[in-house]
């Protein structure tokens, strides 16, 4: 894809990603985290801040943020993605669901249940109206 398409291609970015969740799996956080941030850097300058796959990037950062128990900073970039696919998919869709869901497993973690258990409920309704 390099060579092909340029550094700053979409579907180069693709090949980012799967890098840094290939990192992620295997517990290399900061390899994960760098791969991650390229992909983010990558959509930004593409697509822009309100695309679907901007919010994917976020979430994939989030995600690894989680993975090393950097659980606050997994709600940030959680809270950007869930913005995004507000904006771009509306309330009703599966993709907001699994942020609300992301977003639970965070508040668990820090031991913030309360806030959990909204997520998850959030996550369910969703869940209920669109898959039944």
């Amino acid at each position: 894809y390099l060579a092909t398409l340029g550094e700053q291609h979409p579907d180069t970015a693709w090949t980012y990603n799967n890098l840094g969740n290939t990192y992620s799996s295997k517990g290399e956080h900061d390899k994960a985290l760098q791969m991650h941030e390229k992909v983010l850097q990558i959509r930004l300058a593409a697509l822009g801040e309100q695309h679907p796959s901007t919010a994917t990037s976020y979430n994939n950062l989030a995600n690894v943020y989680f993975g090393q128990g950097q659980h606050d900073k997994a709600l940030e970039m959680y809270e950007r993605a869930l913005q995004i696919t507000l904006a771009t998919h509306g309330e009703q869709h599966t993709s907001t669901a699994a942020t609300y869901h992301n977003m639970g497993n965070a508040c668990y973690r820090k031991g913030e249940y309360n806030k959990a258990l909204q997520m998850y409920e959030k996550a369910l309704q969703i869940k209920l109206a669109t898959l039944g």
